[in-house]
């Protein structure tokens, strides 16, 4: 089950073609009397060939923002959810109180930013606050990078490395993308696995990935 708890506005159902409602904001109604996780399942839709439950947040800032807010009292029972829910926050303001509570709440908490100097330099600049409100953060690069470089630039332990695939590139980039996608999917499949199993340490997904992992872009 995933969760699109993005304030700032969801981006699934736009990727995927899907309707806005049942989504978050049809669930934080729900939830204002009975907070109870079993209805998350109720205002969720498949998502990709494996069907994936996701609970789609609004398009607009302003939808997405009074969702959000309104499904405070559900987040603080989701650790009763009868299987592992993976929340997505999008971009998150540690100054926020409420936030850093939900955030220090979590089993696990993985940063995912692109392995650019621009999104590099934005996980330095918060890892020794986030480092604090959830001592087991860890980072997950995306792009041309290795797992023990990234940990180094960061200072942040790294869950994995995972190889950027360039939806725009010519027929031969795609066939070398090739090795790339399967290295991909295995990395995050064990990275998954990882994270739904509880283990603390995901430093495996890492050997998945591979330290020279072919990337597109």
């Amino acid at each position: 089950m995933v969760v699109e708890l993005d304030a700032c506005g969801g981006d699934v159902a736009w990727r995927f073609g899907l309707a806005s409602e049942p989504g978050l904001r049809s669930l934080a109604v729900a939830s204002r009397l009975r907070p109870d996780p079993g209805l998350l399942a109720a205002h969720a839709q498949p998502v990709g060939a494996a069907g994936v439950p996701v609970v789609v947040a609004p398009v607009g800032r302003d939808a997405a923002r009074h969702a959000v807010a309104s499904l405070a009292p559900l987040l603080d029972v989701l650790g009763g959810a009868p299987e592992p829910v993976l929340v997505d926050f999008g971009a998150v303001d540690l100054k926020d109180a409420d936030t850093r509570s939900l955030l220090a709440a979590l089993a696990a908490l993985v940063v995912v930013a692109r392995a650019v100097p621009e999104q590099i330099a934005r996980v330095q600049a918060v890892t020794e606050d986030l480092l604090r409100v959830h001592p087991g953060a860890k980072a997950v690069l995306v792009g041309d990078v290795g797992c023990r470089e990234a940990a180094g630039m960061l200072g942040m332990p790294v869950a994995g490395v995972l190889p950027l695939i360039d939806p725009d590139a010519g027929l031969l980039a795609r066939l070398r993308g090739l090795r790339s996608r399967r290295a991909f999917e295995l990395a995050a499949a064990r990275l998954a696995a990882g994270l739904s199993a509880g283990i603390a340490s995901l430093g495996s997904a890492c050997e998945a990935a591979g330290e020279s992992a072919e990337v597109s872009r």
